[in-house]
């Protein structure tokens, strides 16, 4: 792929035309004041690199400026940080520094072909392309990486791994199959002509046979885990610790990190101390594109705590109260399990079959008939691997202890999904619905299918939401790769 004598001057004047418009569209360069001001710390901090001349004519100065300061774009942005750092123009200015740095880095065709058809492209999966494409050492995108162009040009000037693909390359592998067929075809022949000229063509097919055939996918997510932790001393009935932790899967590994704890809770705070995590996570993680799953792990008194439908934000003048479903998948997770140590292997051996073969995985629906149930319940799933999950017969609540039992006999088995309807038994009709939700190995993404039965619940009135099954659905779904204190509780990372 050989760069044409004009390419690079051809979009240097674009980008210089761009940036005269955005510099135009400026607030602090309407104004003599902040103008003289801005000009002033420009020629300050270029120093003798750059002259740049002074016009009373606010366009005559977006010219002067974006002529001169075309190859010094950090610096100008700097000083527009420093002067108006709310300026909404900023994000365009980093793209465009970002675009100037990659001019000789790509080649005309993609500033030709592939431009315009990945500027179009806003895919909800950007964060997590961007996650993969540089194999989770780069968290989220910068905030002003608002289409698939902006990250294929930023990751352009990471770093490439000393043997492989590089970023840029795999990121478009991956947005083949978000974007339309035509745009798909575009960023196959763009691919097969990069990887020709480096000499990776064998990495290349290796790479698009893995992502077609859906194998060797990290996960989508980082992970928000809350955990709440029974206070075991006399006299300390319904208190507790909550920890949370921050999840994610980089360098071929999970990584666990404790954020804060609380202790001495009572149960009836648990759902504001959970509110206040969340929205500390949120603004922390502001300007980062990255999807969170949030997961609860809990005693098994606390598992049927209508924790989904808990809030995330409350209700204002002009808002409706905000539930966590709204916005993450919600799972639970077995806190006396991850204190059990002798029943892990059990437990790692039935998750590492489900995430093997999930089209051969079994769900299993638990109906009590009898004296000595729970030793057959228990005997059946022991004897065959292939359950992974269970319909439990009704919620374990404190109002029926032997249902206490169940889900305890489930966790010792090994199961690590366990599904149950919060507020009645479960009926042909439930069984039927979790049934669908599992088949044909849809098991392996179970929580985005609840995640979207609870949405089509909120979507109802709220009579007809209630009768909904995702209004009342659970799922405990344990990763036993990914505990929360991951030295402690399995000796061992992913």
């Amino acid at each position: 792929m050989t760069h044409l004598p004009f390419h690079g001057e051809a979009q240097r004047h674009r980008i210089e035309e761009e940036l005269v418009n955005v510099l135009g569209g400026m607030r602090l360069l309407q104004q003599q004041s902040s103008r003289e001001l801005a000009v002033e710390r420009l020629r300050e901090r270029l120093g003798n690199r750059v002259s740049v001349n002074d016009f009373a004519n606010p366009r005559q100065q977006s010219v002067e400026i974006a002529g001169t300061c075309l190859g010094e774009l950090p610096t100008l942005i700097s000083v527009v940080e420093l002067i108006d750092p709310e300026a909404p123009q900023l994000t365009s200015l980093r793209r465009l520094r970002h675009e100037v740095d990659a001019i000789d880095l790509l080649a005309e065709e993609d500033w030709t072909e592939l431009r315009p058809a990945l500027l179009s492209q806003r895919v909800d999966s950007l964060g997590r392309l961007y996650q993969r494409a540089s194999e989770h050492k780069l968290s989220t995108p910068p905030s002003w990486c608002l289409t698939a162009w902006d990250v294929f040009v930023y990751l352009t000037g990471q770093n490439s791994p000393p043997r492989g693909l590089p970023p840029n390359v795999l990121f478009l592998v991956l947005l083949e199959h978000e974007v339309a067929p035509e745009t798909a075809t575009q960023i196959r022949h763009r691919n097969r002509r990069e990887a020709s000229r480096l000499g990776l063509t064998a990495d290349l097919d290796r790479c698009r046979a893995t992502v077609n055939a859906g194998t060797g996918q990290p996960e989508p997510y980082v992970y928000l885990v809350i955990q709440v932790e029974p206070d075991l001393e006399p006299g300390s009935d319904d208190r507790y610790t909550v920890s949370h932790y921050r999840q994610w899967h980089g360098n071929g590994t999970w990584h666990s990190r404790r954020w804060g704890q609380v202790s001495d809770v009572a149960r009836d705070d648990l759902e504001s101390i959970v509110e206040r995590i969340v929205r500390d996570m949120e603004v922390e993680w502001f300007d980062r594109r990255a999807e969170v799953a949030v997961e609860l792990v809990l005693p098994v008194k606390l598992l049927n705590e209508d924790v989904a439908w808990w809030r995330k934000e409350p209700a204002s003048v002009h808002l409706e109260q905000k539930v966590l479903a709204m916005d993450y998948p919600v799972v639970l997770r077995s806190w006396d399990r991850l204190r059990e140590r002798g029943w892990h292997r059990a437990w790692r051996r039935r998750w590492e079959r489900l995430q093997a073969e999930p089209g051969h995985s079994r769900i299993y629906r638990s109906r009590p008939d009898g004296i000595a149930y729970l030793t057959r319940l228990e005997a059946e799933l022991t004897a065959d691997e292939r359950w992974s999950t269970v319909l439990l017969s009704e919620a374990p609540s404190e109002a029926h202890p032997l249902r206490f039992k169940e889900v305890m006999t489930a966790l010792r088995a090994g199961l690590p999904v366990i599904v149950w309807h919060r507020t009645r038994t479960s009926d042909t009709e439930l069984w039927e619905e979790i049934r669908d939700m599992t088949a044909d190995g849809r098991i392996a993404h179970l929580p985005v299918h609840v995640r979207q039965s609870r949405l089509d619940a909120l979507r109802l009135e709220p009579l007809h939401a209630d009768r909904h099954t995702g209004r009342h659905l659970v799922v405990l779904w344990d990763d036993p790769d990914r505990t929360p204190e991951l030295h402690q509780s399995t000796g061992r990372t992913a």
